[in-house]
């Protein structure tokens, strides 16, 4: 054979090999691998390669497993803390998921981009030719409230600061002044400490975050004082200062230089020191001793509606409130002015009496939305008629922005709500905010129904029976999440609340416009199945008793169109609409029973699941 053909016949075997290699290799890319995750393919060290969807999902799932329930930990030194993912309560609405992932999306990841489903590219990764590739997990993570729990498990980690500072000696003849030196703080690293754990979780790990901390300087030191020390002994010869609150009647205040000495702050600019008052020190201190005796809440006038309209209205009566701001810088001024006394500005609280005999125009039902919660335990049905309450009557003003948190205020002992217990592990913990949600809720559906722009809205962490169906529900919890929505009206809207046999709701009046809203039905996809319910020992219980949770939920996911049609002579467009969104997390029922039981068989734990 000559060497010519020697040569033919190698180079033909060559792209033989070769076309058999990469037909062989095609079909086996093209038959097996349309449902299969590419070799060299991973989550941290779990090795998703050659697996089918079905077969990868189900080692996902079962490491989240292993995560949600070992839940996350914290250690500083030799304390440990452990944060469950989910936290249980008795009450729905002050139950909440901390970390949720999201399996379909992780492996829709894992599965990869077209790009990354090409032949070329499974030839690539099975030969090893390029690295291996780590496919990030997808989830969510509520670090404002693990920032929060960290924060109070931890208390004694942050310490502030304290800037260097001049007090009066009481302990000799007169006025001794003195100077005391500043003090190093310090802080949880929060930056650091969530750096740490998203690069574990992403990666399916739960590994134990260390918290670190960090250094908080003072921002004055002792020597920043020495030579502003015969100004201060000058402003402690004035003598008192006269605080003075003018309305119908005059009252005074005086003040104290051994009081005024602790309000004294050092200001710096390029490079010299100059003498004010800390304006954080005088708010303060007018809140604590000043305030209560000064502000005055408003009377809400009082009515009935009768055929549609109000009668019998009752003026209400203006309230006030210390502007404790303006009051601090009033005083400020003041005292750089070298004056011995000075204002105090208060800030006037309408009533909206000046809306007496319906001046408001209020003619209308513009909308009612209602909710129920039937089967709720004592606490919640408390605090939802209290928070119904704090609501009738309202009147929201044209063009104003409605707030939720702002119109309950503070939710505590002193306004008349009472704590429900939430599970956090293994301890029970009494927290203030249960059936608010059922406000909130309750409120959301109005609005919609009288055609209002709604401004914030969330849905729960997971479903709850309370607000089905699915996706029609609203959070809050002060300060945010909240509630809100415009009364883009050209009249005041004013609120009605009612509870029957265990129904919520509210009824806007007002005028209406002619606008019509609708709202459709809402559209459920992507269901999860929840873990099956958790029982924990306790010892807050007798023994054998059990009590539980609402129950399991399954995960999905919720959406409804939102239209608002105006009417043709509007000044706005025509026709307004809006999809909302909803994300449930899958939720795993909890039941609590007495410790010392000698069996859990017998628990009557059947909980009904949600859709």
């Amino acid at each position: 054979m000559k060497v010519g053909q020697k040569i033919i016949t190698v180079i033909s075997l060559i792209l033989l090999i070769l076309s058999v290699f990469f037909v062989s290799n095609f079909l086996i890319w093209k038959v097996n691998y349309q449902n299969k995750i590419f070799p060299q393919t991973k989550i941290g060290n779990l090795d998703l390669s050659n697996q089918t969807t079905l077969q990868a999902k189900s080692l996902i799932q079962n490491r989240i497993k292993e995560i949600k329930k070992a839940g996350l930990s914290f250690k500083y030194k030799t304390k440990v803390i452990t944060i469950p993912s989910e936290v249980a309560s008795f009450d729905v609405d002050l139950s909440y998921s901390l970390l949720a992932f999201n399996t379909q999306k992780t492996l829709a990841v894992a599965l990869g981009n077209r790009n990354q489903r090409t032949f070329t590219y499974y030839l690539l990764a099975k030969f090893k030719l390029i690295f291996p590739r780590l496919v990030p997990a997808q989830y969510t993570l509520d670090q404002k409230k693990i920032k929060k729990i960290v924060g109070q498990e931890f208390s004694t980690l942050n310490v502030p600061a304290n800037n260097a500072y001049f007090s009066v000696s009481k302990n000799k003849p007169g006025l001794n002044l003195q100077i005391n030196s500043e003090t190093l703080g310090r802080k949880i690293n929060y930056s650091l400490l969530f750096e740490k754990l998203n690069a574990s979780l992403v990666k399916l790990n739960n590994k134990q975050i260390i918290i670190n901390t960090q250094a908080i300087y003072p921002n004055l030191k002792k020597s920043d004082l020495e030579n502003l020390k015969p100004q201060v002994k000058k402003i402690i010869n004035r003598g008192d200062l006269s605080l003075q609150l003018i309305t119908t009647t005059s009252k005074y205040w005086e003040i104290s230089p051994q009081e005024i000495i602790t309000w004294i702050s050092l200001q710096k600019s390029n490079n010299q020191s100059t003498l004010s008052l800390n304006l954080k020190k005088i708010e303060e201190y007018l809140k604590i001793h000043i305030a209560p005796s000064v502000d005055r809440v408003a009377i809400k006038p009082s009515f009935k509606v009768i055929n549609k309209h109000i009668s019998n209205w009752q003026n209400g009566k203006n309230g006030q409130k210390l502007d404790l701001i303006a009051s601090a810088l009033q005083i400020n001024k003041a005292f750089l002015a070298g004056k011995n006394s000075s204002k105090l500005i208060v800030k006037q609280l309408p009533d909206e009496s000046l809306i007496k005999n319906n001046t408001a125009d209020i003619q209308n039902v513009l909308g009612i939305g209602k909710s129920n919660f039937t089967g709720s335990p004592a606490n919640r049905v408390y605090n939802i008629e209290v928070g119904a309450s704090s609501l009738q009557g309202l009147l929201i003003k044209p063009g104003a922005e409605f707030s939720l948190v702002k119109a309950l205020g503070a939710v505590n002992a002193q306004s008349g709500y009472l704590k429900e217990l939430v599970i956090k592990g293994d301890k029970t913990i009494p927290e203030y905010g249960g059936g608010l949600c059922q406000i909130a809720t309750t409120l959301f559906r109005t609005a919609l129904a009288s055609g209002l722009p709604i401004t914030m809205r969330e849905n729960h962490s997971y479903q709850v029976a309370y607000y089905n169906p699915p996706g029609t529900d609203a959070t809050m919890y002060d300060p945010l999440p909240d509630f809100r929505f415009m009364n883009n009206t050209k009249h005041y809207i004013l609120i009605q609340a009612k509870i029957v046999k265990g129904q919520l709701s509210f009824i806007f009046w007002g005028t209406s416009d002619g606008r019509i809203a609708t709202t459709s039905a809402p559209v459920i996809y992507n269901i999860v199945k929840p873990e099956p319910t958790k029982i924990i020992k306790t010892d807050t219980l007798k023994p054998g008793v059990e009590k539980c949770t609402e129950g399991s939920h399954n995960g999905l996911d919720a959406y409804f169109n939102y239209t608002v049609t105006y009417p043709p002579d509007s000044t706005t467009t025509p026709i307004h609409k809006r999809r909302f969104y909803s994300h449930y997390v899958p939720w795993q029922g909890v039941c609590l029973v007495g410790a010392t039981a000698s069996s859990t068989k017998s628990l009557k734990t059947n909980l009904k699941s949600g859709l």
